[in-house]
């Protein structure tokens, strides 16, 4: 798919509408103003019946076919703290805690709206696709390293309250 305001020009030059200027794909790329609107065989294909279609799957969550839609870009501070990610844990980052196997993912035990928080205090978990997949489906999993992770912060950290506070919940009965 190609940004809304990329247009080729006659002498095979790209310009962005949007910033009136002659651009490269890289520079398009990196744009803040990049937004995408679906082709016609993509909204063919949402309003097919072929449900399990990959291509339908794809363009369900990439975008809404009747409308333009602003890709979210990462604020820098997200991304260095995804790139920082450490784990309290364990030191072995690279194997599946579960199952030793190597760890395709990284797993922040409080996800959702407590996801940076996480990553923050270091409750993120080597885990493998099998399990990760799992991890978000076994409510007993969730339990279990939610109690891990305030146990740890009550140990190490601070107080339950404060826990309760940043966290919202207690785990702990």
């Amino acid at each position: 798919m190609n940004c809304i305001y990329l247009k080729q020009k006659l002498n095979r030059t790209l310009e962005c509408k949007k910033q009136k200027k002659i651009v490269n794909i890289k520079e398009c790329n990196n744009c803040k103003y990049k937004e995408y609107k679906c082709t016609e065989f993509q909204k063919n294909s949402a309003n097919s019946t072929l449900k399990n279609s990959t291509l339908h799957n794809k363009s369900a969550k990439l975008t809404n076919c009747h409308t333009s839609k602003k890709i979210r870009q990462k604020t820098p501070k997200l991304a260095k703290l995804e790139r920082n990610r450490f784990s309290v844990f364990t030191d072995d980052l690279e194997h599946c805690i579960i199952c030793r196997a190597k760890k395709e993912h990284l797993h922040e035990i409080f996800f959702g709206s407590n996801r940076q928080k996480s990553m923050l205090y270091g409750f993120v978990i080597p885990v493998c696709a099998e399990h990760h997949a799992e991890m978000h489906i076994n409510k007993d999993w969730q339990e279990y390293w939610h109690i891990k992770g305030q146990e740890y912060w009550e140990e190490f950290i601070d107080s339950r309250e404060e826990f309760i506070k940043v966290f919202g919940k207690n785990y702990l009965k």
